[in-house]
């Protein structure tokens, strides 16, 4: 096996471990929807053809652009808490019904993903 091969062999498993790890953090409850939907969306375009047409990710990139404007995760330090008041009760809202939608993606992206070893270190 070629270097380059192996290094980009390497980088899509680190790529499907990350989403993998991502699904299980939301669906323990160890970071919020919102939160995981952004994170599993920005790695999409890495790990499926089109997003736009893929059922799991789509549920995933639709939450993230209908909640760019909400702070969530390492955004919140950056907001007044003030107004985190009103965006924590949108963000709890909305959360609650994407809720089984994110977590039933979540364990398609496991299933489907979920087989990859961890590196050795």
């Amino acid at each position: 096996m070629t270097g380059w091969k192996r290094d980009d062999e390497e980088a899509g498993s680190r790529l499907r471990r990350a989403a993998v790890d991502t699904a299980h953090a939301i669906l323990r409850e160890e970071i919020g929807v919102i939160d995981g939907a952004r994170r599993l969306s920005s790695l999409a375009h890495r790990l499926v053809d089109d997003w736009r047409v893929d059922p799991d990710f789509l549920v995933f990139g639709a939450l993230d652009t209908e909640t760019d404007h909400l702070p969530v995760g390492a955004q919140r330090a950056l907001w007044d808490p003030a107004a985190l008041v009103d965006k924590d009760a949108m963000v709890a809202r909305i959360e609650a019904v994407a809720r089984a939608d994110v977590e039933m993606a979540c364990r398609n992206v496991i299933a489907r993903f979920g087989d990859v070893p961890r590196p050795l270190t």
